[in-house]
């Protein structure tokens, strides 16, 4: 139950919150003088590996907030909300919700949530899902309008093949000069393993 996810602050005149998200699956907004919980959400069903795990995304005053949910065997399959969700950061009130199809099929140690933390730029917001797949959403519509499987083989600068796997853990993908960067591989806690950090840039 845990929050492992860092808190998100925004300020905007005079108002000001503090957004929080744990593992149970709640997302809360603070208002960091009176400590009041001015608004709860939960969009994930929670459990031993989230609800939400490693990190929320803001742009302007919307907070998008990526829901694990891994399947445990423990809390029921049913109620499980992998994918990510968008929530008005001053209000709470939710703009969106696209649970992830599971494509997973016969891959082993295979789950569609996300567990990484998530990075947003003006109009996209990059996830690396536990599935091995990296998404670009349309921050206003959530629309997938990108992804790429992690797991196929590639050909990396030292000339040896590799391949990706689960996208997990504090580190989620970093945008620099044009590109988008992110490490793909995560196999223990029954997720795929992999060993490959990706650069991706825009075609011409």
């Amino acid at each position: 139950m845990d929050f492992a996810a860092a808190m998100i602050q925004l300020k905007a005149g005079e108002q000001e919150i503090l957004v929080g998200a744990q593992k149970s699956g709640d997302v809360y907004g603070v208002d960091p003088e009176t400590t009041e919980v001015v608004w709860h959400q939960k969009p994930g069903r929670g459990g031993t590996q989230g609800g939400i795990n490693f990190g929320l995304a803001v742009e302007g005053d919307t907070v998008f907030v990526p829901v694990a949910d891994y399947d445990d065997d423990i809390l029921p399959v049913g109620d499980a909300r992998p994918g990510l969700f968008a929530f008005k950061a001053f209000t709470g009130k939710q703009l969106w919700a696209n649970v992830t199809r599971n494509i997973c099929e016969e891959r082993e140690h295979c789950d569609p949530g996300i567990s990484a933390p998530v990075t947003a730029i003006p109009g996209v917001v990059f996830a690396g899902h536990l599935d091995s797949r990296l998404r670009a959403y349309d921050s206003a519509t959530d629309e997938v309008i990108w992804e790429y499987d992690t797991h196929q083989e590639v050909i990396t600068l030292s000339g040896e093949p590799a391949k990706g796997g689960s996208m997990s853990v504090a580190t989620g993908p970093v945008i620099a000069n044009g590109r988008v960067y992110a490490n793909s591989g995560y196999g223990i806690y029954f997720h795929t393993p992999g060993n490959v950090l990706l650069a991706f840039e825009a075609e011409d």
